[in-house]
């Protein structure tokens, strides 16, 4: 078995964080970047506009723990989801499965008879 020394260990960690924590300040980067916005042009094909999963009307609108009606999009859903869905209900049909199986050979050597050979 590999041992590592202590300042071994340290010496990785201090490269670790040294690394982490090089380049700009995001905070100080965003403050002096200047951000360009591109209108949606019918001509381009770009933008919000073209985007199926943002309803037609107001967001702000749509914001809240309930989904409110004619908020959602017509792109969700779909073959995938249920793909997914099939998925996750075949896994843990699985784990369910396994655990049965452990828990009756569990059951079978405690519910065992000592002698089997006296009755």
């Amino acid at each position: 078995m590999l041992r590592l020394s202590r300042a071994w260990i340290c010496a990785t960690f201090v490269l670790v964080v040294l690394a982490g924590c090089s380049g700009p300040n995001p905070f100080q980067a965003a403050a002096n970047a200047t951000t360009t916005t591109v209108a949606a042009d019918a001509t381009q094909g770009t933008g919000l506009a073209d985007n199926g999963f943002i309803p037609s009307r107001n967001i702000s609108d749509c914001i809240g723990t309930n989904e409110r009606p004619n908020c959602g999009s017509t792109q969700k859903g779909g073959l995938g989801m249920y793909l997914t869905f099939g998925a996750l209900i075949l896994g843990v049909g699985f784990v369910m499965w396994r655990i049965s199986v452990g828990v009756r050979k569990r059951d079978a050597v405690v519910n065992a008879p000592e002698n089997p050979g006296e009755y």
